[in-house]
């Protein structure tokens, strides 16, 4: 009986396994969480915008070492020009210096008439015109030749930088790429994953460029102008100290003023809290954030306030300090008081709690 019992277990047991599908899960495979999933599909838009920076530095790279050719070309051929200018300055000086011209004046005690003198004199003229543009040929041509050393000095340590910053984004790249591929080769979901990567790539480069592009050119344009706003209106003026006024404008204010310079700012909104900024807009069906910061720019002759970004997120997946460097480079985001009221220059600007401080100082 026990016999004929287990003999009929084995044979429902076959049954089973052969009617089961004939793909299935392997032990190394792994279903990944929703978290999992986007985390890698973060990683995929991540090696994307690092692979472009890659190619640009690249680009650059071949563009300095190119200029540095021609420098090399252009300096071999300004050594020639100062070494014929320096030929020329040489003879006048030595003329000088043994008293030829002098005697060449004293040619006018021996003419004989005064139609005579006139003409001796327009040729010495002509000859001290000759002597003073062969010292300035030899001048300018030697200015020269120092200006393109050190051009050529600048764009090699430029290229240097660039090589540097070049291998660093390659190996960054290199490593995100290998844990990439180990993720999706255990992964159960490999082919979706990697045709969402391939999605999120393509919206990105479609919609998000364009319209991150849209959305900070028209943010550089409103903070270039928002100290012509608020010194215009009381409200944001402190002036109960004459030489250090202050300027306090609350996020909802600077979100009214956003909304009013442009169509496009009226789904962005900025929220100011403790040392930090964060804003946050939707258009159709793409989703920005910016995140970052107040800092004071000192320099020499007027300071500034930028705001610096530290965080960028597309349809909240997170872009590489990369494409925020690249932006950054192309939109400059801040304002000078001073360009607007020439006598008030910014000393100092933070956020807290809703609003922005700015203080100022009179300087006439």
């Amino acid at each position: 009986m026990t016999y004929k019992f287990v003999a009929m277990m084995l044979s429902i047991l076959l049954l089973t396994q052969i009617t089961l599908p004939l793909h299935t899960i392997s032990a190394e495979e792994k279903t990944p969480t929703q978290d999992e999933a986007k985390d890698l599909v973060q990683k995929g838009l991540t090696i994307f915008e690092i692979d472009k920076e890659v190619g640009r530095l690249n680009e650059q790279d071949a563009s300095i070492v190119a200029q540095i050719k021609q420098n090399e070309l252009d300096i071999i051929k300004q050594n020639s020009n100062v070494e014929n200018t320096r030929k020329h300055a040489g003879k006048v000086l030595r003329a000088y210096y043994t008293g030829d011209r002098d005697s060449i004046w004293m040619l006018l005690f021996t003419v004989s008439s005064f139609t005579d003198a006139l003409r001796m004199f327009e040729y010495l003229q002509m000859i001290i015109s000759n002597d003073h543009r062969a010292l300035s040929a030899f001048t300018e041509s030697f200015k020269k030749l120092k200006s393109l050393r050190t051009e050529l000095d600048s764009s090699r340590v430029e290229l240097q930088k660039t090589k540097e910053k070049f291998l660093t984004q390659r190996e960054r790249l290199v490593k995100l790429q290998e844990e990439l591929d180990k993720q999706l080769a255990v992964s159960a979901q490999a082919q979706v994953i990697e045709a969402q990567i391939k999605s999120l790539n393509e919206q990105w480069k479609q919609e998000g460029i364009p319209l991150f592009r849209e959305y900070l050119n028209s943010l550089s344009s409103a903070f270039r102008e928002l100290p012509q706003y608020v010194t215009k209106e009381n409200k944001f003026m402190d002036l109960s100290s004459i030489k250090n006024p202050v300027i306090t404008i609350s996020d909802t204010d600077f979100n009214a003023y956003l909304h009013s310079k442009n169509e496009l700012l009226q789904n962005l909104n900025f929220e100011f809290a403790d040392g930090s900024i964060i804003a946050k807009g939707k258009k159709d069906q793409v989703q920005i954030a910016l995140e970052g910061m107040f800092l004071l720019k000192e320099h020499p002759d007027m300071n500034e306030v930028r705001f610096v970004v530290d965080k960028l997120e597309f349809n909240g997946f997170q872009l590489p300090d990369t494409t925020i460097e690249d932006f950054m480079k192309e939109f400059q985001l801040g304002f000078i008081p001073k360009k607007i009221v020439n006598y008030l220059d910014v000393v100092s600007v933070e956020t807290k709690n809703g609003i922005a401080v700015v203080k100022l100082k009179l300087s006439l």
